[in-house]
C-alpha cells in the first residue's frame, strides 16, 4: 500500500452501541470523496481529501455507519495472512492454485517454471524478497502474453474497433482491475492473471467497451451485454474473490 502524507489522527463513531475506531489518511490523489481501507493490522483507514475537516469526516461516517460496519466486517473476513514464498505455499495462476517448489541453487540462473504439479522456482538464494520478485516478474511475463492474446480476440468481436487491437499496458494496482484512457490506451492489472480466464475476459471486454463509451451509462451496458453477456455473474465473482487475486 502506497500511503502518502499519513496523518496520525484517530477518531471513532458508534454503530448499534459499538464503537468503530478509524485512522484518517490524506492522499494528494483523493480530492472529492472519502473511501475506506483496511491496513494489515486490521485498522480501519479513512482516506479523505485534505480540505475535509475531521468533524466533517466523522459526520459523514456516522450518517453511513451501517455501511461502514458492513465494509469492516467484509474486509476483515477477506484479510489474508502475509505470503511467505516458501515451498508448499499455494499461489494462483489463471484461477488454479499451484504449490511453490522453491529450490536454492547458488550460482544458477534464476528461473520460474509452471508444471502440472506446481510452480518451480530456482533461486540463487533463499531471500524472500528475491523469490517474490522472481515470481512477480514471471506473473508479468505471463500476463503480457495472455492478456495480449485475449485482447486481440475480444477486440475482433467489437464492431467499433474496426478489427484493430488497442494498445495495452500492465500495472500492479490495488483498487482497479483496468481502465481505458481517452486516447484508447487500455491498462490492465497484472494481478488479474491469477483470476479464472472468464473473469479476465470480462475485464478486458469491459475496457474494450470504454473505447466506444467513456462512461457507465445505458449505451455502455448495451455494448457490454453484446460483447460479454455473462458480465453480471463475472462482476459478482470478481467482487467476491478479488482479494485472493490481489494478495501478494
Amino acid at each position: 500500500m502506497n500511503i502518502v502524507g499519513k496523518v496520525p489522527s484517530r477518531d471513532r463513531i458508534s454503530h448499534q452501541g459499538e464503537a468503530i475506531e478509524y485512522e484518517i489518511i490524506h492522499r494528494p490523489a483523493v480530492t472529492s470523496r472519502i473511501h475506506l481501507e483496511l491496513d494489515k493490522d486490521g485498522t480501519l483507514q479513512v482516506v479523505a481529501p485534505r480540505r475535509m475537516s475531521r468533524r466533517a469526516i466523522r459526520k459523514a461516517l456516522q450518517q453511513g455507519s451501517h455501511r461502514v460496519a458492513r465494509y469492516l466486517a467484509r474486509a476483515r473476513k477477506q484479510q489474508l495472512p502475509d505470503l511467505r514464498y516458501v515451498s508448499g505455499e499455494e499461489h494462483l495462476f489463471l484461477g488454479k492454485p499451484y504449490p511453490l517448489d522453491v529450490m536454492t541453487r547458488p550460482g544458477r540462473r534464476a528461473a520460474v517454471n509452471l508444471y502440472p504439479e506446481g510452480l518451480r522456482i530456482i533461486s540463487p538464494d533463499e531471500r524472500t524478497e528475491r523469490i517474490r520478485t522472481q515470481l512477480q516478474n514471471w506473473y508479468r511475463k505471463q500476463a503480457l502474453q495472455y492478456f495480449a492474446s485475449r485482447l486481440a480476440e475480444i477486440s475482433q468481436c467489437a464492431f467499433w474497433t474496426a478489427g484493430k487491437t488497442p494498445a495495452m499496458r500492465l500495472r500492479r494496482m490495488k483498487r482497479s482491475w483496468g481502465n481505458c484512457s481517452a486516447a484508447g490506451l487500455i491498462t490492465l492489472n497484472q494481478h488479474l492473471v491469477k483470476a479464472p480466464p472468464e473473469l479476465i475476459d470480462y475485464v478486458i471486454a469491459h475496457e474494450v467497451c470504454h473505447l466506444q463509451q467513456h462512461n457507465h451509462g445505458p449505451d455502455f451496458y448495451a455494448l457490454q451485454q453484446q460483447l460479454f453477456p455473462n458480465w453480471r455473474d463475472a462482476r459478482a465473482a470478481l467482487k467476491e474473490n478479488g482479494h485472493l487475486y490481489l494478495h501478494s
